[in-house]
């Protein structure tokens, strides 16, 4: 009995010293099936792959470095935090752990240490376009889009088959109203054989940018192929409809953004838009009402329906319109005109003509607001200064002023 206790000792000893063996080999076996499960996108599987491989030797950075980029794939950036930080500890000489720890400070929004990461990593390497191209990122995030740019461009000089850097970039240079720089960025995408619906679409946009509208239209109709219910797409279609006087695409299109979002200001602000230049000015009106409605402030919309409600001889109404448009923008020029105008009708000349003033002011070449101040300054009996607007309405070439100054200035033609 004795003597089998002690062999019973003996193999369990020798179970033990072999699993101590064993279990750098069982370690690593784990650690290669999550990779495997982890490139094929697995993150679960990989996961919990990598806590065994951890457990069985929790002494390798590559394991807790490997563990963390799967947690960061599946939005787990605290943990993930702690595995690179982990890896770091172990072994701080690889340029990669900075890199992924850095992203991850990033989606934390911990910017500035995501900031001390990915320049130590530059730092150790600064061939890495990886990089380069997720400092970009960050200094994007951080609205330095200027940084950014010089970020994505060594990034690319580095790696030009990074596509998402020449997406990035083109994001940037639109920020900076560099539509046309965004453009070519997006072209390069585009020439790829992944070409993405969602670049077409950024593309189109840009186009609508820079008035290339017919271009624009191109672009935003094959990424609606394939999403169908993006309602920026469907409302930027609809706004390059309407600026090549389509209006009943535009209509149709805006409508579908609509269905996607009913509380979309700019669609119905666009709608409204169309509609006026149609002349269905009723319609117009209620489109610019449901705009006004979801954003207070729609300066555009204001100045729609007040253009609108004019053309209905709702002159007070409109008036109202152009005095809000007046009061979020006084630079909004065409709204004096039209107040003047709206002014003018009603009977109100003396409260027209300093509106005239603005326009003129503005645009010294205006020959039809001459001719408009100097009808008014006839009502209020200006007879002399009147005449002087005429004349100038004359000099500029806009033929009705002529009549004007025969009938009404005799005296200084003389």
């Amino acid at each position: 009995m004795k003597r089998t206790v002690v062999i019973l000792v003996g193999l369990v000893i020798i179970a033990f010293a072999a699993y101590i063996l064993l279990k750098p080999r069982l370690a690593q076996n784990s650690y290669n099936e999550g990779l495997k499960l982890l490139d094929s996108a697995k993150y679960e599987l990989a996961l919990e792959k990598f806590n065994r491989a951890i457990k069985l030797n929790p002494k390798r950075y590559d394991y807790y470095f490997k563990r963390g980029v799967t947690l960061a794939a599946l939005n787990n950036d605290s943990l993930a935090l702690a595995d690179f930080s982990t890896a770091i500890g172990i072994d701080s000489t690889h340029f990669e752990l900075y890199i992924e720890r850095g992203v991850s400070y990033r989606k934390l929004k911990q910017y500035s240490q995501a900031m001390a990461d990915l320049n130590r990593a530059i730092a150790m390497n600064d061939s890495s376009s990886k990089a380069y191209y997720q400092r970009g990122l960050l200094n994007a995030a951080t609205m330095d889009f200027e940084q950014a740019i010089k970020d994505y461009n060594r990034s690319i000089e580095l790696d030009g088959s990074n596509l998402e850097a020449f997406y990035s970039r083109g994001e940037s240079l639109a920020n900076l109203a560099d539509f046309k720089g965004a453009i070519a960025d997006y072209d390069k995408m585009i020439e790829g054989a992944n070409a993405t619906p969602e670049a077409y679409k950024k593309r189109g946009i840009f186009k609508l940018k820079i008035q290339d509208y017919n271009g624009a239209i191109a672009d935003l109709e094959i990424a609606l192929k394939e999403l169908p219910k993006d309602e920026e797409a469907l409302y930027s279609l609809g706004d390059a409809f309407a600026n090549v006087q389509r209006f009943d695409d535009a209509i149709k299109v805006l409508d579908k953004a609509i269905a996607v979002n009913p509380k979309l200001p700019l669609a119905y602000g666009v709608k409204g838009g169309a509609l006026l230049r149609k002349g269905e000015f009723k319609q117009a009106v209620v489109a610019f009402n449901k705009a006004i409605e979801l954003k207070p402030d729609y300066l555009k919309a204001y100045y729609g329906r007040g253009v609108a409600r004019a053309f209905q001889k709702d002159y007070k109404g409109s008036i109202a319109d152009f005095n809000k448009v007046i009061s979020i923008d006084p630079n909004y020029v065409q709204a004096y005109y039209n107040r003047a105008v709206s002014k003018a009708i009603m009977g109100n000349h003396k409260d027209a003509i300093p509106d005239y003033d603005v326009i003129i002011k503005a645009d010294p070449k205006n020959a039809e607001a001459y001719y408009n101040r100097g009808i008014s300054k006839m009502n209020v009996q200006e007879f002399k200064s009147g005449c002087d607007d005429f004349r100038k309405a004359v000099e500029l070439g806009y033929k009705p002023a002529e009549q004007m100054v025969n009938i009404y200035c005799p005296k200084e033609n003389k």
